[in-house]
């Protein structure tokens, strides 16, 4: 059951993760000139929504709040079913976002990065398996 310190606890976690993730794609793309991060904020091919000149803050606040929304939903999920296994469900979790990589990447109307390069997607994964490491500490024992 979720109480208020939990619910706190896995707002933390959720921010914390996605604060990890966005610093990792940064840095990726900083040091190797591959835009993981610019990937991440991409919402240029959502209707009406790509459509507004968001900037980089309001972006990463998007993110954010997926995060947040991810780490809610693997804490639900953990609970709900009772599973023991939390990092090897970690991993499963996280699964569809690496997987998110080829329609964001073939979607995207900037053409941020080309869709179907294995090293970008790589290192896609590598971020994304990062921030599932971090997703059983929501999770109070």
């Amino acid at each position: 059951m979720m109480n208020g310190k939990s619910f706190n606890r896995i707002l933390l976690i959720g921010l914390f993760n996605g604060l990890l993730l966005g610093f990792i794609t940064k840095w990726i793309e900083a040091s190797s000139g591959i835009k993981v991060y610019q990937l991440l904020l991409n919402v240029d091919f959502i209707p009406i929504f790509g459509e507004i000149p968001w900037n980089e803050a309001w972006l990463f606040s998007f993110h954010l709040f997926i995060s947040i929304f991810l780490t809610y939903g693997y804490a639900y999920m953990i609970q709900k079913r009772k599973i023991v296994k939390r990092f090897a469900f970690a991993n499963l979790f996280i699964i569809p976002a690496i997987l998110l990589y080829f329609p964001l990447a073939f979607l995207s109307k900037t053409m941020v990065i080309p869709s179907f390069d294995l090293f970008t997607f790589l290192l896609w994964a590598l971020a994304h398996f990062i921030y599932s490491l971090f997703l059983p500490l929501s999770i109070q024992k």
